[in-house]
Parts: structure tokens; sequence; C-alpha cells
């Protein structure tokens, strides 16, 4: 940036700026990026809702919460408008701080500013949920969203899947990835694996082949899948079940 006005003679650019300041905030050089965010101001360059965004969730990863607030106050006196992006930065930095409360209260006041909340915003809050083992709240939010007038991607499939699987609520979980399969959302392969081998290890076959054929029926069992779950079954000597997991490899 300095050669570029010192050996070329050309003035760096809000967008130079903004992803200057977005890389030295991904290695954690705060001081560097607020330093620019001062010169572009200096320089009379606009800041967006963007620039901003990305200093605030810097203030709240680093716990300056305050700061953060400090910051969404000069963004406002700029007339910069608060948008989705900028609403998500504070809805990350209050999870991250465990305040779902005002996180959802961030959600609440983004509608009623008219400021539609993205699906990423009620991703931060569900991954948060999911983090804490929070599954309740998670599900219960999850299934709010159509009323919400957002729909669910497969971020949050996969994330609430993954976190119910880890909870043990296998049947919940099923279900989840019922849905996630039939909206034609791909499970992660890791995860499925992980899966099928826990419900065979607690002994719900019922539950087992449920699964498995709701996978087959998405086209998403891979061989990962079949190398954990046919020498389980046959170690086991359970010949019913290998049959019936045989029809299973045929349907796929």
């Amino acid at each position: 940036k300095e050669d570029m006005v010192r050996v070329f003679d050309v003035k760096p650019s809000a967008s130079v700026y903004a992803s200057l300041i977005k890389g030295l905030c991904k290695v954690n050089e705060w001081s560097s990026a607020f330093k620019l965010k001062d010169e572009m101001l200096e320089n009379k360059l606009d800041l967006d809702s963007m620039i901003y965004s990305t200093l605030i969730s810097a203030l709240f990863k680093v716990g300056r919460k305050g700061e953060a607030f400090e910051m969404l106050e000069e963004m406002k006196k700029n007339g910069c408008k608060l948008d989705t992006v900028t609403y998500n930065a504070l809805i990350y930095g209050f999870c991250k701080e465990k305040d779902f409360d005002s996180a959802f209260g961030v959600l609440n006041e983004m509608e009623e500013k008219g400021c539609k909340p993205d699906v990423i915003s009620y991703n931060i809050i569900i991954g948060g949920f999911c983090r804490e083992e929070k599954l309740r709240e998670a599900n219960e939010l999850f299934e709010d969203m159509p009323r919400r007038r957002c729909a669910p991607d497969v971020v949050t499939y996969r994330m609430l899947f993954d976190a119910l699987c880890s909870g043990m609520q296998f049947k919940e979980a099923a279900v989840i990835l019922e849905e996630m399969i039939f909206k034609g959302y791909a499970p992660r392969a890791e995860s499925i694996n992980k899966f099928a081998h826990r419900l065979f290890q607690e002994g719900d076959m019922k539950l087992f082949f449920r699964v498995l054929d709701s996978l087959a029926e998405g086209s998403f069992l891979d061989v990962g899948t079949w190398r954990i779950v046919i020498p389980a079954v046959c170690k086991k000597d359970k010949m019913p079940n290998a049959s019936e997991l045989f029809d299973t490899l045929l349907m796929a």
C-alpha cells in the first residue's frame, strides 16, 4: 500500500483498505487494522458496513465488547447504515459471550428496523446453542425458521445433526437426517460414518437400517460407510441383519 503511493503515485482505494483490514484481523493484528481505519477517515474515504462489521467482530473476539459498541456508534455517526452484515457481527459477538438473550434481541431489532435476518443470522445462534449443548433451544429455533420466513440451509442441517449425534439424541438426529436428504442436502461423510457406527454399537437395529435406507434413497452411502457397517454386522454374527444389509446395498 505504501509503495502504491510512494513509487507509483497511486492512491489506495477503499477496497484496498478493506482487504488489508480484513487480512490483519484474521491474523490478530488489531492495532494495525484500526490504524488503517483511522487513515481512511483522515483521507475521507467511505467506510462501508463490511469494514465496520469486520472490526466489530474483531473486538468481540478479543473480549473488548465496550469498544465494539463504540465502533457501532462511530458507524452511525459517520452515516453508515447498519445492514445484515453488521447485525450478524453483533449476533456473533453475543453468541461468543454466550449471551443468547442479547443475540435474540439483535435478531428482533433487525426485523423491527426492516432489515431481514438471513440464514447466516440464524446459523450463528444455532451454532452457538450447539456448542453449548443447548440442543432443545437449537432445535426450537430451527423449527421456528420457516415462521420467520427463512429456510434452513445445508449448514443449518449439518450443525444440528452433528450436535444431536454428539448429544446421543439418535432418534432426533435421524429425523433431521431424513429431512436433510429429502431436501437434497448432502450430510458430511464423516458424520454419517460415526452415526451409523454408534447406532450399531447401541444395538438399535431398527433405527440403524432406517438410517441406511434413507442414505441409500439419497445416494449418500459411500464406501467408507460400508467398510464400517458390513464387518460390524458379520462380526456380531447377525445373519438376518446381514441379509437385510445386503438388500440395502443392492438398492444403493
